[in-house]
């Protein structure tokens, strides 16, 4: 749900089901477009932050079925959400046009399940500290991005950026990660009827530990997507990752796809086969046949 709260902000709200029980709020933020000083745009609010290209998409509006192996292992199942105060700014750059944005965050957002699972224990600990005076204070989290694009042809444009995340991961040993990610997207759309895209992005992990020296780690993807005959695309998709808390273990993937959607995602249909190769094991097939629609107006993606 979304709509304009006046003709200067607008609100947001996406509500998500887990397991078919009660619905959760994944994201409700409100944004300040218009009417600040320097043209500056203001959101607050709990959503998917804008790390690289793929993370602020909810996944139903991917070309493949599945969340990249490294967004997976660094951000979790539900990607880089958490609660935050962000400004951007338009930094004037002639034919290009470039943005800038920082954000305060709660801090909650490289905190992986094993945080979820303690979270009574924590809150005994913090009553306990409070009843000590020492009750243990949260630190927040820091999110920073830049992001330009401009066109090559009439028909094609590039979009690159970098961006970085801090926060803690381990509430109880009061341990720090970063993450800091390039990411570059390709868009050659010679007619409305067909377009090819190619899209890829690197990123580094890198977390304090309790004793020795912090623990490095990285991954990637890159895939390309071709839309053909306006209703169809087929494409292929290559992962790699380092395990965050070791480097020597690592996974690889490829994948294929292809989908059907005659009006975007309104209706749409993809089948997808991936071959998954740990370092240690065998490799092995999965494949999926996924069908999504909506109802009600649906906003248009991002280029």
């Amino acid at each position: 749900m979304a709509g304009y709260l006046n003709p200067y902000s607008r609100a947001d709200l996406v509500l998500a089901w887990e397991g078919g029980e009660k619905a959760e709020i994944e994201e409700l933020y409100a944004t300040i477009l218009r009417g600040l000083p320097l043209g500056m745009n203001l959101r607050a609010g709990k959503y998917r932050l804008e790390f690289g290209r793929l993370n602020p998409v909810h996944p139903h509006a991917y070309s493949f079925v599945h969340q990249p192996l490294p967004h997976e292992m660094y951000f979790g199942e539900e990607g880089l959400n958490d609660m935050a105060i962000r400004a951007s700014f338009a930094l004037p750059t002639g034919k290009l046009n470039t943005e800038v944005m920082a954000a305060v965050l709660r801090g909650e957002v490289l905190a992986g399940e094993e945080e979820e699972i303690t979270e009574e224990p924590l809150e005994i600990t913090k009553s306990v500290a409070a009843l000590e005076g020492e009750e243990p204070r949260i630190k927040p989290g820091f999110f920073g991005r830049i992001t330009t694009s401009g066109s090559l042809s009439e028909s094609a444009e590039l979009t690159a950026g970098v961006s970085v995340v801090t926060s803690e991961y381990d509430r109880d040993e009061r341990l720090r990660a970063r993450v800091f990610g390039i990411d570059a997207k390709y868009k050659w759309k010679p007619n409305r009827n067909s377009a090819l895209t190619v899209e890829g992005e690197y990123l580094n992990n890198r977390r304090e530990v309790v004793e020795g020296e912090a623990v490095s780690s990285s991954g990637a993807y890159a895939y390309l997507d071709y839309r053909f005959r306006q209703k169809y695309n087929l494409g292929t998709m290559f992962e790699y990752v380092q395990d965050a808390n070791d480097n020597d273990a690592h996974v690889t993937r490829v994948t294929g796809f292809i989908g059907f959607a005659p009006i975007e995602e309104t209706t749409l249909i993809r089948i997808v086969g991936d071959w998954t190769t740990p370092n240690e094991g065998d490799g092995f097939w999965t494949a999926t046949l996924q069908f999504v629609f909506s109802l009600g107006p649906h906003q248009p993606h991002n280029f």
